[in-house]
């Protein structure tokens, strides 16, 4: 897989300043006494290496993100949000801190070890996946988003890739993670401006720029839900400015290929997380409440496999994307305003899957 000009960078520096022979000299002596900094890279962004560390008295896992300072020059407000947060934060579906040092090359901070993977990945990997399954995966989600909402913490770029589960085992619990994008409400009932998040997730009303808050949230569950249960995305276009205008407009339909093994229930709950205006969309708490969280009356049918349909949906969306992709490229190249010699399709969705960091969207059709 192609890296990006930023992640090339970033690894040359790291390799810089931490790839001496004894590594450990590298780390912070008081990090070096906590914890036993392995060579094992779980992931590697724009701005941040992350390694799986140990700590020495427990023997626990973490996961430890290491930002070089020459790499986040001129953007530290991102990081110093960042970490505002995550001081904060405190819950079970939540990827939480435990520490932080410094060095004069680099902060690290250790957090969760979510070693089991992200959403989508696992669920492919599932041979039996039913809709009661998808409900329990949503509520995990709700039961996050209500600590983060009741601290006036606003993620802002909920999607598949942060959401991660602990461990790779079956009942393994969902976190909600990467707070790059995130605000923290200064009022209780402050309404934000800037425009950012993953544009498949986000909603019309970041894209209309008319101030947003909690219910962006909600929007972006409502359409993991819509994927956790078809395999496809409800908004989609040719290009981002078709996207964008599908979202805008407000619009989605339930296939009946794909959703005839559906329960009403849960489209009435997708119906409460899309609603256009976010003053009547359903809230995170509202949302646990629902019937089809709760299975009241047994709503819900927990029989019906919808593992083949779900890989269904994702292969034909995933064939669509890379077609406008490919067609997208060759139009810039027309008009010579890309040169293509260098990118891939799997670059492009690689680079586009680490700049969640800096408030400018997802390039992603």
């Amino acid at each position: 897989m192609g890296k990006s000009p930023l992640m090339k960078r970033l690894l040359a520096l790291f390799k810089k300043t931490h790839g001496k022979d004894d590594e450990s000299n590298a780390y912070p002596p008081e990090l070096n006494a906590d914890y036993e900094v392995t060579k094992e890279t779980l992931g590697v962004g724009s701005f941040a290496i992350v390694r799986k560390a140990i700590h020495r008295e427990t023997k626990t896992p973490y996961a430890l993100k290491i930002i070089l300072k020459r790499v986040i020059a001129g953007k530290e407000h991102m990081l110093d949000s960042e970490l505002d947060i995550l001081t904060k934060v405190n819950h079970p579906h939540v990827v939480s801190m435990h520490a932080m040092y410094e060095s004069a090359d680099a902060v690290y901070i250790v957090t969760d070890l979510a070693s089991g993977g992200e959403l989508f990945n696992q669920l492919l990997d599932q041979g039996c996946y039913t809709e009661r399954d998808a409900a329990n995966l949503v509520r995990q989600m709700l039961e996050g988003l209500v600590y983060l909402h009741d601290c006036d913490i606003v993620h802002r770029d909920i999607k598949p890739e942060n959401l991660l589960f602990a461990t790779k085992e079956a009942d393994a619990k969902l976190m909600i993670t990467d707070f790059g994008l995130s605000k923290i409400l200064k009022n209780h009932d402050d309404i934000l401006t800037t425009a950012c998040g993953t544009p498949g997730y986000v909603a019309p009303e970041v894209l209309l720029q008319k101030g947003h808050g909690r219910p962006v949230d909600l929007w972006s569950v409502g359409v993991i839900t819509f994927v956790l249960l078809c395999g496809y995305t409800p908004f989609y276009g040719e290009d981002q400015a078709a996207l964008f205008e599908n979202i805008m407009s407000g619009k989605y339909e339930f296939d009946e290929e794909y959703w005839g093994d559906i329960s009403d229930s849960a489209k009435n709950m997708i119906d409460n997380l899309l609603a256009f205006d976010p003053e009547k969309r359903i809230t995170a708490k509202d949302a646990l409440q629902h019937p089809w969280i709760t299975n009241e009356e047994e709503q819900v049918p927990g029989k019906t496999n919808l593992a083949p349909g779900v890989r269904k949906g994702m292969h034909s969306q995933n064939k669509f994307k890379s077609v406008v992709t490919a067609m997208t490229l060759l139009n810039h190249w027309k008009h010579d305003d890309l040169d293509i010699s260098s990118d891939s399709d799997s670059e492009m969705e690689n680079t586009a899957a680490q700049i969640n960091d800096l408030n400018v969207p997802d390039t992603r059709v």
